[in-house]
This record gives structure tokens, sequence and C-alpha cells, in this order.
């Protein structure tokens, strides 16, 4: 593959002897032209020159070697008075103005340009060999030819000298990657990049640090995940042991209980830590499509009914205007059982869970609040974070809200922890815009 120098040397150097071409035809044109004016006036003023000069003058002129020229003088009686060159032959009657006649009937004549100019007393012929007016067309071409020759060369020098001098910092940038490992991700520096370089080095820079940041998130992540898996695979393997060494038939079925709630619970965390891993990635996002929140905020509460009876914990539903959102209805619906799971998880036994979607002016609003001990305001930025619980004596991950935040970012829009306007509890604020950009492929989709 030809490399981003070499195609524009080669583009801008035909270019170049494009326009040499083109400019030495035209140089070459224009001096033809002019040259053969310049001879022709050259013979047509000699020859009025001559019209009423002395006869006795034409030796300085005969010793004159910058004139060029041959004549022949005739009187009005058609009597040769003057010629230049024993080898014209030319007769009195040739027409007047210019004309291209031979030098005479000799074998070994050569075509002449001449100009014939009468008077009542006199027949002046002025005339130049052709080869001659060739030779010296040729030396002015030469003359004219060489220095604009000469400058298209420099020119090439200077387009490809300035090619290689504007891409060095390319190739900076490129020795700077190539040092680079895939844990080297401090900003890119180069001192001397140009405006549209600099644009791409700050985009690349702005990329570098994204991707340090997810990386850190992720190892963060990785080693919160080691430490929450360590106390249930614990648990499991004690209780393994209590069921393999158990003798009493009771204690036996306890330890399976209590294995059994600890698979559960194992299971649970890692289906929520794939869960945040896949919203984080953004792995196999669907296109969207226009989802009715009530439906998918019913059929969560439908599914969650039974955890809440249990406590006698009830919803309180209330719902105005369109609900009709963009998103993933997976997504949506995941955002709506971690919300909700939270609040049954923190509310007390007997309390009421309030939940309304409401239509505003500028969106969707979702409204959650229930009656448990509510997040103090210094925490509420924290309980984003993996594996952060305000209440570790009940039971949990510490991933529902981060699963949460996740969902509500990947659809553009904003989730806010309030204080209730009345009484204890947490209120959860859910905003959906009316206008969000859609993922990749949603406009196909929607077509």
């Amino acid at each position: 593959m030809a490399s981003l120098e070499d195609r524009l040397k080669r583009r801008l150097l035909l270019g170049v002897l494009l326009v040499g071409i083109v400019l030495a035809v035209a140089v070459r044109t224009q001096v033809n032209r002019q040259q053969r004016e310049l001879l022709d006036y050259q013979l047509e003023q000699v020859a009025r020159a001559m019209l009423l000069s002395d006869l006795q003058d034409l030796q300085a002129w005969d010793d004159d070697p910058a004139l060029h020229l041959d004549m022949q003088i005739w009187d009005r009686a058609g009597n040769r008075l003057y010629r230049s060159s024993a080898q014209i032959e030319l007769g009195a009657d040739t027409s007047p103005g210019f004309s291209i006649l031979p030098s005479g009937p000799q074998a070994d004549a050569v075509m002449l340009r001449v100009f014939t100019l009468k008077s009542p007393e006199r027949t002046i012929q002025v005339m130049h060999s052709r080869e001659l007016r060739k030779a010296l067309t040729r030396d002015a071409e030469f003359e004219v030819l060489v220095p604009t020759l000469l400058a298209m060369l420099i020119v090439a020098i200077l387009v490809g000298t300035s090619i290689k001098k504007g891409l060095e910092p390319i190739r900076e940038l490129d020795q700077e990657l190539s040092r680079r490992d895939a844990a080297s991700l401090e900003p890119i520096s180069l001192a001397h990049a140009p405006a549209e370089l600099a644009r791409v080095v700050r985009t690349l820079n702005r990329l570098l640090q994204q991707l340090d940041a997810s990386m850190q998130a992720h190892k963060r992540f990785i080693a919160n995940a080691a430490h929450e898996l360590r106390t249930p695979i614990t648990a499991l393997r004690l209780e393994v042991d209590n069921l393999a060494h158990g003798q009493d038939p009771a204690q036996v079925r306890e330890a399976a209980v209590r294995l059994k709630m600890g698979v559960h619970r194992a299971q649970r965390l890692l289906q929520q830590m794939l869960t945040l891993a896949r919203l984080e990635g953004h792995t196999n996002p669907q296109p969207w499509i226009a989802v009715d929140l009530v439906l998918l905020a019913q059929a969560s509460m439908m599914d969650l009914s039974p955890l809440g009876s249990r406590r006698g914990i009830e919803f309180a539903f209330e719902t105005s205007g369109s609900t009709m959102v963009q998103g993933d209805p997976s997504e949506l619906r995941l955002l709506l059982d971690n919300l909700l799971g939270n609040a049954l998880k923190f509310s007390p036994n007997n309390a009421t869970v309030d939940l309304s979607i409401r239509e505003q002016e500028e969106g969707v609003i979702l409204l959650l609040r229930d009656r448990g001990p509510g997040i103090a305001q210094v925490l509420r930025e924290r309980v984003f974070l993996p594996f952060v619980r305000t209440n570790p004596a009940i039971e949990g991950s510490g991933l529902g809200l981060t699963i949460a935040l996740e969902v509500v970012q990947n659809h553009g829009a904003t989730l806010l922890l309030e204080d209730p306007p009345d009484g204890p509890g947490l209120l959860v604020r859910v905003f959906f815009p009316l206008r969000v950009s859609d993922r990749p492929g949603n406009d196909k989709n929607q077509a």
C-alpha cells in the first residue's frame, strides 16, 4: 500500500509536470508568433528604409551581420540596381507584400520569406532564409524555455521537500504510538503539530482518557467482584462441608437449605455482575422502539408482588397522559425491576410503595417513593458505585442502583435521589426527555 507521502508526491509532481508541459507549449507558441512578427517587421522596415535611401549607403547594410537578410533593388525599367548575394535569382515581378519563394531555379535553391515593396521609382525585395528564421526562433525558444523549465524543476523540488516536511508530524505520531502498548494510555504530546493534526491528537487523547477511565473502572469492578464473591463462596464451601459430614438428618436438611440459599445469592450476584458488564460495554445493543412505561411497570409489580405480600407491602400506582418513551424494552424493564426491588427491600413491613408515571411538557417523569430509612445526602453519589451498600445488614449486592443508572444514562435520561416532601423514605426521580439520541441502526429500524 502506497504511503500518503508517495501519493501526494506523485499527484502533485504529475500536476507540476502537466503545468510545465502546458506552459512550455504556450511559451513556444508565443515565442514563435512574436519571432515571426518581429522578423517580418524587420523585413518591412528595411524595405521602407531602402525605398528612398541612396544606393551608396548599402555597403553599410552589407557589413552589418545583425540584419540576417538579403536584398534586391530594381528600377522602374526592371533593371537590377543592387543584389546582396549572387545566389539570389529572384525576378522583379514578385507580388507586393509577403510571400514564400525559392531563391532561384538552381537545384540547391533555398526557400525565402520575401517582402516586396513597390514604388513608381523602385521595387525593393527584402528576404530571409526560412532556415535562418527557424534557427533564430529556436534560439529564442531556448532562451525562454530553459529558465522556465529550471523554474518548474525548482518548484518540483520544493513540492517534494514541503510534502516531506509537512508530513513529519504524522511520522512523529506514528513513532509515538508504535512505542506504546496496551498499558500506555497517557496523553500524546506533539510539539509542532499543525492545527489539523492537533485536533486529531486532542480527539485521540480524549479517547485515551476515556479508555483509561474505563479500564480503571473495570479493574476496580473486578477487584470488588473478587472481594464480594469471596464471602458467598466461602460460605458455600462451609455448607458443603457440613452437608458432607453431617450425621443428624435435621442438621443435614438445614445445611441443604442454607446451601440452596447461598447458591441462589451467588447466582443472583453473578447475574447482576454480568448484567452490569453488558450495560457498561454496550454489548448487543438493540434498536430503540416506542415503549409504554406503564405496561412495563405493571408487569414488574406483578412479578414482585409476592415478595411484597409476604411482608404486607403494597404498591400504589398512578399514571396520567402519554407514557410512551423511545428505548430498549428489556433494559427499561431491568430499570423498573431494580428500582421497585430496592423499594421493597428497604421498606418496613406493612408499608406502601408509591409509583407515579406522568406525562410532562418536556417528556415523561417516573417518581418512586418508599417509606424506608432513606439515603443520607453525603452517600447519594457513592451509592451508584458498584458494591456500595448503605445498610450491610440488609441482604444485597450493591449493584441495583448501579445497573439502574447505566440504563438511565444509556437512554439519555436522568436519575435523582431526593427526600420525600413529607415523612421518611426515599424519592427516586427518573426523567425521560422527549428527544433523545437513538442508538446506531435505530433510524433504519424505525424506517
